[in-house]
């Protein structure tokens, strides 16, 4: 649907169902350094490789395993439920022209975005509620939701911009020997101006919250609350050359009843951009990071308080 000569738009869908579903399990496979998705990190030094030992890499050179599922001979009833929707409010499009409040109102736009899929073991008068997103329900079989919201203001300006997003995802699949639950939201703000035509300057805000809940192994539950700021200077005097400063600064937290780890980070970095139009281009970046952890290093929360670095000064280029 379309209305306002385009200014607002909805996108729906929404579906029910029912079926069989079979119960699975993974495994992961070792790839080519750098086609995977996960590492494995022998936590216990058994040269095992346990379910609980595998992350997500956090740097290519490590990516070198993939999940593979592999099905089940048991068979559950399931009932399903999907729902998509998306509005989009672009208020230009009907008072760029207008003068006054309706002008000033013209520089923001709103973008929503929500995806929620569902499959559970009962049929119940909730499985209709497409708004249901809980993923601690006994009953969930599998559930999928992102839930996206971003107001701009000055979107298309080229002096001035900004942006607040609001995210949250939620996945829950049951598995042979279990469930492998996880969550993550946060809220962004974020700026961009352009000092002149030549120098500019971003900004962003972060604080987020990532959960995990898996029952098919230990040590890999925690409830991680980060807050961040960024801060990047650019100068790109042309459109062949970039060159940009980032300084980043981010404490997390895991909950205390999993754990109450603290790490702080500090990072300053350089990059730079050199393009030529129907040639070739070349990117670099060098960083040098700070860590401050007060936990286990060798453990699947402490890879994912220090994102695969050390604890001290590591330096990453790419």
């Amino acid at each position: 649907l379309k209305i306002l000569k385009g200014a607002l738009s909805f996108s729906s869908f929404y579906e029910i169902g029912s079926g069989l579903e079979q119960r699975r399990d993974f495994i992961y496979l070792k790839v080519n350094d750098g086609q995977g998705i996960y590492t494995w990190i022998d936590y216990n030094q058994d040269g095992v490789q346990d379910l609980n030992e595998f992350e997500i890499a956090q740097f290519v050179d490590q990516a070198s395993y993939i999940r593979v599922f592999t099905p089940s001979a048991e068979y559950v009833n399931v009932y399903s439920n999907e729902f998509n929707q998306g509005i989009y409010w672009r208020p230009e499009r009907i008072w760029s022209s207008k003068k006054g409040i309706l002008s000033f109102l013209s520089k923001f736009s709103n973008q929503f975005r929500m995806r929620v899929k569902r499959k559970t073991g009962f049929l119940e008068a909730n499985l209709f509620n497409p708004f249901d997103s809980r993923i601690n329900d006994t009953n969930l079989i599998q559930a999928h939701s992102l839930i996206r919201n971003s107001l701009f203001f000055n979107r298309t300006s080229s002096i001035f911009a900004s942006e607040y997003r609001y995210q949250v995802s939620k996945s829950k699949n049951l598995l042979a020997t279990g469930f492998d639950g996880k969550s993550i939201s946060f809220h962004e703000l974020s700026t961009r101006w352009n000092i002149i035509s030549s120098f500019s300057w971003e900004n962003s805000f972060k604080t987020e919250l990532k959960e995990s809940n898996i029952d098919y192994t230990t040590g890999r539950n925690y409830s991680i609350q980060t807050n961040e700021i960024t801060s990047q200077f650019n100068f790109q005097p042309n459109t062949k050359f970039r060159i940009g400063v980032e300084g980043k600064y981010l404490q997390r937290q895991n909950l205390p009843i999993f754990g109450g780890e603290n790490c702080y980070h500090s990072e300053i970095g350089l990059n730079g951009r050199l393009n030529h139009p129907k040639k070739g281009s070349f990117q670099s970046q060098i960083k040098g990071v700070s860590l401050i952890y007060d936990g286990t290093t060798n453990s699947a929360v402490g890879f994912e308080m220090l994102q695969g670095l050390k604890p001290g000064i590591n330096y990453i280029w790419e």
